[in-house]
């Protein structure tokens, strides 16, 4: 599946992240054409933001809210993004790669044309999230929260989703024969799974939804 990827270009490099925020903020200016490099934040509120043509290179947000932002063109790049909260944000053409945002939470969050690569996010909270056109690449998702979510047009390559809650989200045309699903929670009808497509070691896995003992 073909994404459009972040156009980025015409960057110029950023002095300390906050100070350019509080002045954006002040002239209502949205975040563009940045690049912000190995930045250290923590605890700090920056939500409301408008991001875009940006790119974060070598980052720490810990525990930091981004929450009703929008992200547009952008890249962030071996980040650390631990336990920050992106509720109702807005994602159009982004891309993760090799980041770390275990206990992330994007609950409530709109997101197309994104890609995550080489990527640790488990425990992540996705509730109630609409995501269209994602890549989910040689990444983990480890008892990340997916429930109640609208997936339209996914590729799933080598993904962990052990333990995952996928309660209440169709999972029909997703195929994660190349990923690992040991210990998904589903609801009591099984419905998510119908029209997903999956290998026959994690056909035997998933009959014990039904009851059905396979030796």
């Amino acid at each position: 599946m073909k994404i459009n990827a972040p156009q980025i270009m015409g960057l110029k490099e950023a002095g300390p992240i906050i100070n350019q925020i509080i002045e954006l903020q002040v002239q209502e200016l949205r975040v563009e054409k940045f690049l912000f490099t190995s930045e250290i934040l923590v605890d700090e509120d920056l939500s409301g933001i408008d991001y875009d043509c940006t790119e974060f290179d070598n980052c720490r947000f810990m525990n930091c809210r981004f929450d009703k932002a929008s992200f547009k063109n952008i890249r962030f790049k071996h980040c650390d993004l631990s336990n920050c909260s992106f509720d109702r944000c807005y994602f159009n053409q982004v891309e993760f790669i090799s980041c770390k945002g275990v206990g992330c939470r994007f609950q409530n969050t709109t997101m197309k044309d994104v890609l995550f690569s080489e990527s640790n996010f488990t425990y992540s909270n996705f509730g109630h999230s609409k995501l269209h056109k994602i890549i989910f690449s040689a990444s983990d998702f480890s008892h990340a929260f997916l429930a109640e979510c609208i997936l339209k047009e996914m590729e799933i390559n080598d993904v962990s989703f052990n333990g995952s809650d996928f309660f209440k989200t169709p999972l029909r045309g997703i195929d994660l024969r190349n990923s690992r699903i040991d210990g998904i929670l589903v609801s009591d009808g099984f419905k998510e799974l119908e029209g997903v497509t999956v290998d026959i070691y994690q056909a035997a896995g998933l009959a014990r939804f039904l009851g059905v003992v396979i030796k």
